[in-house]
């Protein structure tokens, strides 16, 4: 009779101590090996939980073959369950960390015009009506001008007036950097 036969004959009598002491360590090899780096912690689990399910069925087993088969495909079955789940964990947190980066970008964006806004809000008459014609209608210089009948340099020079009264309303509220961005995708001076 091989060690095999005779682990298997051992188990079916319930008498696991020879199945620990061959084929358990043999078990634990390949599972880790199937799990890899990252889950290798969890081949005892895998291992554990044939060998249970095995046990649990001792009597159905025929042959030596059909038992070894099964409990190697039960530690398969798991492995490759526990992979799945690994790789489900890592999709769902990278698409957590897009969704919670967009999410910081948007409010960020919505904070810096809620902040523009309530500075052009405290702008003379004028300025915000040559913001409203330059930046919401997107009106360049020179029809701005005819519209308000003045000349294309004088919108020029009140537009740049309208960039430096933003600047010092906004200033120690948005970095300069920003601010200077800001600013420099609304007007083209």
């Amino acid at each position: 009779m091989s060690l095999y036969e005779q682990i298997f004959t051992d188990f079916k009598k319930g008498d696991i101590t020879s199945f620990y002491q061959k084929m358990y360590p043999e078990m634990l090899i390949y599972t880790a090996r199937l799990l890899g780096d990252d889950f290798s912690f969890l081949a005892e689990d895998c291992v554990q939980n044939a060998v249970y399910k095995a046990y649990s069925r001792q009597d159905s087993f025929a042959t030596m073959p059909q038992w070894k088969v099964f409990l190697y495909t039960c530690v398969r079955n798991e492995a490759i369950s526990i992979l799945r789940k690994g790789q489900a964990q890592r999709n769902y947190l990278n698409h957590q960390d897009e969704i919670d980066e967009d999410f910081s970008l948007k409010l960020i964006e919505q904070e810096t015009l809620t902040l523009l806004y309530n500075a052009i809000d405290t702008l003379p008459e004028k300025y915000k009506i040559l913001f409203e014609m330059s930046f919401e209608q997107g009106l360049k210089n020179k029809e701005v001008a005819e519209l308000l009948c003045v000349a294309e340099i004088t919108v020029k020079k009140q537009k740049a007036q309208l960039i430096e009264q933003l600047r010092n309303r906004l200033k120690g509220k948005i970095d300069d950097s920003s601010l200077a961005l800001l600013l420099l995708l609304l007007f083209e001076v």
